[in-house]
């Protein structure tokens, strides 16, 4: 089959879910880079596997630093912790983030728009595992 013999007759535009309601989210990928102020963040690539059309979304994850402020430190570990203990990911161990794809959590979607990139998606909230 060629490219041109491709029925894409069935092919659907990638949409954001509906917005406050629990799906499966899973880790498709990760990336790490630095910020404006030359802190590490990472980048995390999630979708909606059980919804074809639904458009992946990024979470951004500022990572603590040497010298934050003790409440904005203890703020960026606790949002790191809750989205390890989400994806069941041990957080008392190295981190490979490439280990991490595949793996899949639960959490409440919202909904933003974009000029640029439209309708998309966004964690409201992990819900951790009991």
């Amino acid at each position: 089959m060629g490219l041109l013999d491709i029925d894409l007759g069935s092919a659907r535009e990638p949409k954001a879910v509906d917005a406050d309601k629990e799906y499966i989210v899973r880790w498709v990928d990760a990336n790490e880079g630095l910020d404006k102020n030359g802190h590490t963040y990472i980048q995390v690539v999630l979708d909606v596997p059980q919804e074809a059309d639904s458009k992946t979304f990024t979470q951004f994850v500022g990572l603590p630093y040497q010298g934050m402020e003790p409440k904005a430190l203890n703020a960026s570990k606790w949002r790191l912790k809750i989205l390890l203990e989400a994806f069941g990911i041990d957080h008392t161990k190295p981190i490979n983030l490439d280990e991490c794809k595949g793996r899949q959590a639960w959490a409440i979607l919202g909904v933003s728009d974009d000029d640029q990139y439209g309708r998309q998606n966004y964690v409201k909230k992990y819900i951790r595992p009991a």
